[in-house]
């Protein structure tokens, strides 16, 4: 069973950057006008800029646009709003999704007791798990000096449950990406602003001018498949059968016949 779940992560509405709110809106139009949509939408934290009443109701109206259904954590501009606290799991199609609150930038030994029996209890149900902050260094210093204290502590105990596919985070607005062993680390982008990437540890922390975009991951029943789609124009498409219609109409040919993990 083909599952999708598009990630949206540090959008952060009321923002000192003009046009975060239509920034969100324009990826949800994009979300919308995907010819496969996503089964579900995650926005992994700070979803607003100073966690107000009217900053999380801008959020939820936006979101409420999505023709699927959508979930969120809490990061940590969005302490303030209530309906994100705490801890919590459900099913996702055929995965489990775990979704973590380190709003308070800290993974405590009781937070990692409850993931421990949260995954305990679900041993053989694959797994993603959604958090706010990396549970890594990634070398953008300034970022990881605003990182997870206590990442230790996740990272043992996700290493414990093979179950665990993919680790899903924001925070560090901009495309990362590593392991811990067979389970896969995923920071998403953002579409409020991008973080310069470099790792020079004296580099002067920056903004880069790169568009907004989000991540789309795709569970096939032997893995998880993640790509970037960006947000606005540089997500226009471009048929290409106007200059190669021979090439299109053959792959149309080697499709048909073709096995594929995503029909």
């Amino acid at each position: 069973m083909v599952y999708a779940i598009a990630q949206l992560s540090d959008t952060h509405i009321g923002g000192p950057n003009d046009g975060s709110g239509e920034r969100l809106s324009a990826a949800v139009d994009e979300i919308n006008a995907m010819t496969r949509p996503p089964d579900l939408v995650l926005a992994t934290g700070d979803l607003t800029h100073n966690g107000t009443p009217a900053e999380w109701a801008e959020f939820r109206e936006r979101l409420d646009r999505c023709a699927v259904p959508w979930v969120a954590i809490s990061g940590n501009h969005d302490r303030p709003i209530a309906e994100l606290a705490g801890h919590r799991s459900m099913e996702a199609g055929p995965l489990r999704l775990v979704l973590l609150d380190t709003s308070n930038d800290e993974f405590t030994d009781g937070d990692a007791e409850w993931l421990d029996a949260e995954l305990g209890a679900w041993p053989d149900a694959p797994t993603v798990i959604a958090v706010h902050h990396p549970p890594f260094e990634t070398g953008i210093w300034w970022m990881d000096c605003v990182g997870l204290r206590g990442a230790e502590r996740l990272e043992a105990v996700v290493r414990r449950h093979t179950q665990v596919l993919k680790v899903l985070s924001g925070h560090v607005h901009r495309l990362i990406q590593s392991n811990w062993d067979g389970c896969s680390l995923w920071v998403c982008p953002s579409t409020s602003v991008t973080v310069a990437g470099d790792i020079d540890p004296s580099h002067q922390p920056a903004e880069t001018a790169e568009p907004p975009s989000f991540s789309l991951h795709v569970y096939t029943g032997r893995g998880i498949v993640s790509h970037v789609v960006p947000v606005g124009p540089e997500a226009d498409r471009n048929p290409i059968e106007a200059n190669a219609p021979d090439f299109v109409r053959w792959v149309g040919t080697v499709q048909a016949e073709r096995p594929s993990l995503f029909r």
